[in-house]
């Protein structure tokens, strides 16, 4: 089982993560996904022994903990979730991200991050047979 976690800002100020109810300017938006993109790439970098692959497969559970009580919709943040996904596939955690290497991706509520950010945890687990 591999752990990753994302600590992203998104206040008018200073915006890192993509929600699916965005309407942002298709430039800004490609800027966000390639930050994000990189992000995913630099932070797994050597950090998973083999590549999950067809024949090695996984699930992925996403946590995001928001920094306010107000309400939200997890699974809107999957845009986020996507380009660090892709990132992950540029340092190989996976060799792609298909469904035949990823079986099941979900989303989850994890309560507060106590600090003014949200956190995106990842949790990859091998699919033993």
């Amino acid at each position: 089982m591999y752990n990753f976690t994302f600590e992203l800002s998104n206040t008018k100020k200073c915006k890192q993560m993509i929600s699916s109810n965005d309407r942002l300017h298709y430039q800004k938006k490609a800027k966000l996904t390639s930050f994000l993109r990189h992000l995913g790439a630099i932070e797994t970098r050597f950090k998973v022994n083999t590549p999950f692959s067809e024949k090695n497969r996984c699930t992925c559970k996403i946590t995001v903990f928001s920094p306010t009580k107000r309400r939200y919709d997890p699974p809107n943040f999957y845009p986020t979730v996507k380009a660090l996904i892709d990132g992950m596939t540029d340092s190989e955690v996976w060799t792609d991200d298909n469904y035949k290497v990823i079986q099941l991706i979900s989303f989850e509520h994890g309560g507060l991050s106590s600090s003014d950010k949200y956190r995106i945890e990842f949790e990859i687990k091998e699919i033993e047979e």
